[in-house]
């Protein structure tokens, strides 16, 4: 009883710690970006310009460009280096705060399942965000079209757009329109708004937007018609979506029963995990149990995946 106090008591503290990082992370990277924005800022130290440096590397690598692509899909204004070396320092520290109990192996797990989760909230606070932003594209056609049908050019139209527009739409047609401002071209400027938000519905109007704009036409209608086509695709979507959500959360079952299952076994006889992983039986019964873990997942993954 003991060190499962003791174990609570380590997990709320840990729990604590992620709070108060995801703040500080938060507020710093605000903070870099009025500093960035704000005229007659002081120049950085050179610690400052060191770590602006490797995080602009770090966003441009093959690793951490799709993470920073997630993150701004999400809806955070951190880079990829900050939530990197965040997650990862959260999950050593756990580690070596339950080393006793959870043994080498188990440390080594507690550390995939805080990368696993955190990644897994990043995921669904985009997908939320998409789906938000998805649901959102019928009016993103109808003000396009009525900024067209009076006159105005798409850069001024998304503009328009971005004004009226509730978050998240609002707040991605507005980086568009910025991006536009500053002289990136309107293929540039929508193809990495779909990178940041991807969905068949987005590919569409983008594509219509890009065609039409480089041979012009009827674009009033061609909005109209998308408008009216999302609005019945946003209905079946609903539908799909609450016909496997219990699939989904069958999923996510399947795998947290593993993770929490070697943890526990390891709390009840610290060390055993160890021990297990000593022999080749036991490797041979880890590996076996892992992939049948991961085999049910994607299985089931697959199997939820329904394209509207």
């Amino acid at each position: 009883m003991t060190s499962v106090l003791i174990v609570v008591e380590l997990m709320a503290t840990l729990g604590v710690v992620l709070v108060a990082l995801v703040i500080l992370i938060d507020n710093a990277a605000r903070e870099r970006q009025l500093r960035e924005f704000g005229a007659g800022a002081a120049r950085p130290g050179v610690l400052r310009r060191w770590y602006g440096s490797l995080s602009g590397a770090v966003n441009r690598s093959r690793f951490g460009r799709p993470v920073q692509r997630r993150l701004r899909g999400a809806g955070t204004t951190w880079n990829a280096l900050d939530y990197i070396a965040g997650v990862l320092a959260i999950g050593v520290a756990g580690a070596v705060l339950l080393q006793k109990l959870l043994g080498i192996l188990g440390g080594l797990v507690f550390v995939a399942a805080v990368w696993w989760g955190a990644n897994r909230w990043i995921e669904s606070r985009r997908q939320k965000r998409l789906e938000a932003f998805v649901s959102q594209l019928p009016d993103v056609a109808r003000v396009l079209s009525n900024a067209a049908s009076a006159g105005l050019a798409l850069p001024s139209a998304i503009g328009m757009a971005s004004r009226e527009l509730e978050d998240p739409a609002g707040t991605e047609l507005r980086t568009v329109s910025n991006q536009l401002s500053l002289g990136r071209s309107l293929d540039q400027a929508l193809e990495e708004l779909v990178e940041r938000l991807p969905s068949r519905e987005l590919s569409v109007l983008v594509q219509t937007l890009v065609i039409q704009s480089r041979s012009g036409g009827a674009l009033v209608s061609a909005l109209i018609n998308i408008a009216n086509a999302l609005e019945l695709r946003k209905e079946l979507r609903r539908e799909v979506r609450t016909a496997v959500s219990g699939a989904i959360f069958s999923g996510y079952a399947v795998t947290g029963i593993g993770v929490v299952a070697v943890l526990v076994m390891n709390l009840l006889s610290p060390g055993a995990l160890d021990q297990l992983a000593g022999t080749l039986i036991g490797r041979l019964v880890l590996a076996v149990s892992l992939t049948l873990f991961l085999t049910g997942f994607v299985v089931i993954k697959r199997m939820t995946r329904i394209e509207v």
